[in-house]
């Protein structure tokens, strides 16, 4: 079977659609016995193709077409098609990142990682509603199968497009990768903090700044364990503003929060590790989320984690961390004050932690899709 991959998530900054593809295609590789996978890039650098680990199995395949001409052709004249893109006939393609490419033969997967922008659009970017809410949904209902990653989100989109087959979807877990099942060492952990300028104990939240993370009241109620506990702990936020809000931008910026509140923009994946494992504890406060890699992660370094009880968290966390209703301030604090006082409590969040990220395989999940793949191509019509 020859599998054609869309691979422009990689390219630039990598978000959360890059980095299941980066990791997916790193598993994907040893494990792939006679299928071949052709990674389709246009114009990458060095250091994008580099992401991709090629071998006998895997291989990049790169164009170099203007990007607006690439896009005016798609939409006008429905070329080029992706199987000329992955330079051959693919028996299917796979989109990691919502949408396809225009595709004349071979079957076409989809990867659908969140709808929230179509559920809840006051809690999402403007960008990312307009650029796919009209297109999706007729997408969707074209693929011969869409893959996402929690059954919450399977629920959703059953819920939100009236006429996509529940026999379309199906639901593959993230695996957690290599890098986040251990804590990092002490000479890691002081070499990020030294970069990061980390001189205090500090609670962490890692992810994109948006409304739908619920971080006013994170931050609110980390003011009140400020108050209510009189330690010397800080609020890390480490991620891109997103659609974070220029009113929320200026509160945490402000003077007032400026030994309270650090806020550490996109942090490489390479220094995640030794960020987890260095915090009190991690704090993810979401009101929607379609899975969860963050708390995941955390709990793979060990880290305590603390979680809104909303939408896919709970399916992915399990019993392995300490669950809150997102808009109770009050307990969110409580939470920070027990952690910050009672070690026992913390180490028994990193034991139920760890035990519970043993059920994220990165190969299963390689296995898995590899399996949903070969379905999605056999099946008639």
């Amino acid at each position: 079977m020859i599998i054609g991959i869309d691979g422009t998530c990689l390219q630039g900054v990598r978000t959360g659609a890059g980095w299941y593809l980066t990791h997916l295609l790193e598993a994907l590789s040893h494990i792939l016995e006679e299928d071949k996978i052709i990674v389709w890039m246009n114009n990458p650098t060095a250091e994008e193709r580099a992401r991709v680990n090629e071998n006998r199995f895997v291989a990049v395949n790169a164009t170099h077409y203007p990007a607006g001409a690439l896009k005016l052709t798609w939409n006008t004249l429905g070329t080029p098609t992706m199987e000329s893109l992955v330079g051959r006939p693919a028996d299917l393609c796979f989109y990691p990142n919502y949408l396809p490419i225009p595709q004349k033969q071979g079957k076409k997967v989809l990867f659908v990682h969140d709808i929230t922008f179509l559920t809840n659009p006051e809690l999402s970017s403007e960008e990312m509603a307009k650029s796919l809410s009209s297109n999706l949904e007729k997408h969707e209902e074209k693929a011969d199968l869409v893959l996402t990653p929690s059954d919450y989100n399977r629920k959703e989109m059953l819920k939100h497009f009236k006429h996509l087959p529940e026999t379309k979807i199906r639901v593959i877990p993230h695996g957690l990768p290599d890098a986040f099942r251990k804590p990092a060492s002490p000479e890691k952990i002081k070499a990020v903090r030294e970069h990061y300028n980390l001189q205090k104990s500090y609670f962490l939240f890692v992810g994109q700044l948006e409304p739908r993370k619920n971080l006013l009241r994170l931050v609110h109620a980390f003011l009140l364990f400020k108050q209510q506990s009189h330690k010397d702990h800080q609020l890390i936020l480490a991620g891109s503003k997103g659609s974070a809000g220029e009113d929320f931008m200026h509160f945490i910026l402000s003077p007032q929060l400026a030994d309270k509140v650090r806020w550490l923009d996109y942090v490489k994946e390479e220094d995640l590790p030794a960020l987890y494992t260095g915090a009190e504890a991690f704090l993810f406060p979401p009101v929607k989320e379609s899975f969860g890699m963050p708390p995941l992660e955390a709990m793979g370094c060990t880290t305590p984690v603390v979680c809104s009880n909303a939408a896919a968290i709970p399916e992915v966390v399990g019993d392995g961390a300490w669950m809150i209703d997102p808009a109770n301030v009050g307990e969110w604090t409580k939470a920070m004050v027990r952690i910050a006082t009672e070690p026992a409590f913390g180490q028994l969040l990193r034991e139920k932690g760890r035990s519970r990220v043993s059920l994220f395989q990165m190969d299963n999940t390689a296995r898995q899709t590899l399996a949903a793949f070969k379905m999605a191509a056999q099946a008639r019509g």
